[in-house]
């Protein structure tokens, strides 16, 4: 007997490390320990780790340092003031994780009264600093639009203006009124200071796509932002403005040596329009100010690699969701990679398919369904994946997964508080397609158990529609632990 669990053991512990090639330039890592919807993965300076972040205030750090396993090094199920889910960033020394609340990263849209221009402005949400080698919470701050670190000091714009945090202690070091600003972000070197605001008329008068057409003006100013580049030691004066306008940012990222600022703005004020899903990737030359580079419009959540090539998500599709992933040369937007999966059943996941560009190399993690991917962008250029037809454990998976989902922040975790259930369950339970309703729930039950409370528990899971797509008629019966 012993031997045999020993032999289980070892089996177990290969199985979490197993990878399989499904083609040339394609390899699926199995992982460990991920329990929710994955929003956010990005490399290490030195590509040694990997960071994922998700729903339910869950974060995770792997050792990728052997490029054909992912080894969990922490996990953190707390992240503190963060809400929603959040972007990343490593610090230059890969010593700090920031974390913008992912609100932050889309415009807010609306018509103002008495004016046929619609006004647009970035969203505000939590941001954080996580230490990278234990996953430890250094820094929350609420309501904020961007977040940054420049060695050991964390930089963060909000309403009031910006404000510099010590790190490791996360104390506040100096703060400093700013009128509409929005986002704001630091060099590494802390050397530069790079901001969005609302300019002023006669700013706006300057800018290039202005002076040639003279009634830009009113449009510009009412729903469009300059980019302004400080000397991080002097905030009087700015040393350059970007020559032309732009929309409402959501992300910055510098090169290492700080020739260029790469940024991303959400297509809010353009010719009237409010349509808030088109984004678009841009670079700034911080030596002038002036906006050399445009990638054209992209899907959201946009990167850069070191190797300078550019990757974007994009989103479409009439049934279900087409993610078309896309690494591009920035020198030939016609020439680039793709990687594009459909998914008709998990529709709350079905938004994410974040990647992390491997610097200096031609590869890239992609996360996708509980499944990491190391892809080689050059070597496999045109990759699709179909995920309509799940077996059976895959539903089950999924429909547990919505379900814990749905208990640490969702409907259930509201109902199961109203009625302050609490203890353990085990419940067989039943759902039917199309819709993946709940059937039928059987109890297993013990002299410990609370009659009351499971009863009332199994009433709020008779009303749960999990929001999977099933064949119709269709039945799947799984048993589920619940720990309240």
């Amino acid at each position: 007997m012993i031997k045999a669990i020993f032999i289980l053991c070892i089996s177990s512990i290969s199985a979490l490390y197993s990878q399989t090639q499904l083609e040339p330039g394609l390899i699926d890592i199995e992982l460990e320990g991920i329990t929710n919807i994955v929003t956010e993965i990005v490399s290490s300076p030195d590509a040694s780790k990997l960071f994922m972040i998700g729903t339910a205030k869950k974060a995770y750090l792997y050792d990728v340092s052997d490029k054909q396993k992912a080894s969990l090094i922490w996990k953190n199920t707390d992240l503190g003031c963060l809400k929603s889910s959040a972007i990343a960033k490593f610090s230059a020394d890969g010593k700090y994780i920031a974390l913008q609340g992912s609100l932050s990263t889309s415009a807010k849209i609306k018509t103002v009264m008495f004016s046929k221009i619609p006004k647009a402005w970035q969203r505000t949400d939590d941001m954080a600093v996580l230490d990278a080698m234990t996953g430890k919470v250094l820094l929350n701050v609420n309501d904020a639009y961007a977040i940054s670190i420049s060695n050991n000091t964390a930089f963060i714009s909000d309403k009031d203006g910006f404000k510099w945090y010590n790190l490791p202690d996360g104390k506040e070091i100096k703060k400093l009124s700013i009128e509409e600003n929005e986002y704001a972000a630091i060099s590494p070197s802390g050397k530069y200071i790079v901001e969005s605001w609302d300019a002023d008329k006669q700013a706006m008068k300057e800018v290039a796509s202005v002076v040639r057409r003279k009634s830009e003006l009113k449009i510009a100013y009412k729903a469009k932002k300059l980019l302004a580049i400080f000397d991080a030691k002097n905030m009087d004066k700015p040393l350059f403005i970007s020559d032309d306008e732009i929309d409402v940012v959501t992300n910055m990222i510098f090169d290492a040596e700080e020739k260029y600022v790469y940024f991303q703005a959400q297509l809010g004020g353009q010719e009237h329009s409010t349509n808030g899903n088109l984004f678009v990737f841009q670079r700034v030359e911080l030596a002038t100010g002036k906006i050399d580079k445009s990638y054209g419009v992209k899907g959201n959540l946009c990167k850069t690699g070191k190797n300078g090539k550019v990757s974007s998500l994009f989103m479409g599709g009439d049934i279900g969701f087409l993610k078309q992933i896309r690494v591009q040369d920035p020198q030939n937007t016609d020439d680039f990679s793709e990687f594009k999966v459909r998914i008709k059943l998990f529709k709350s996941a079905s938004y994410f398919s974040p990647i992390a560009m491997i610097d200096n190399t031609t590869m890239a993690y992609i996360y996708n369904d509980k499944h990491l991917y190391l892809w080689d962008y050059d070597k496999l250029k045109r990759f699709f994946r179909k995920s309509a037809d799940a077996s059976q454990e895959e539903l089950v998976d999924k429909i547990k997964d919505a379900l814990d989902l749905s208990i640490e922040e969702g409907d259930l975790k509201k109902d199961i508080a109203k009625k302050g259930i609490s203890g353990d369950y085990v419940m067989d339970i039943t759902v039917e397609g199309p819709k993946c309703s709940v059937k039928t729930i059987f109890c297993e039950s013990d002299e410990s158990t609370n009659i009351k409370m499971q009863n009332d528990l199994k009433d709020i899971l008779r009303k749960t529609v999990f929001n999977i797509e099933i064949p119709k008629e269709r039945r799947i019966k799984f048993r589920h632990s619940f720990q309240l």
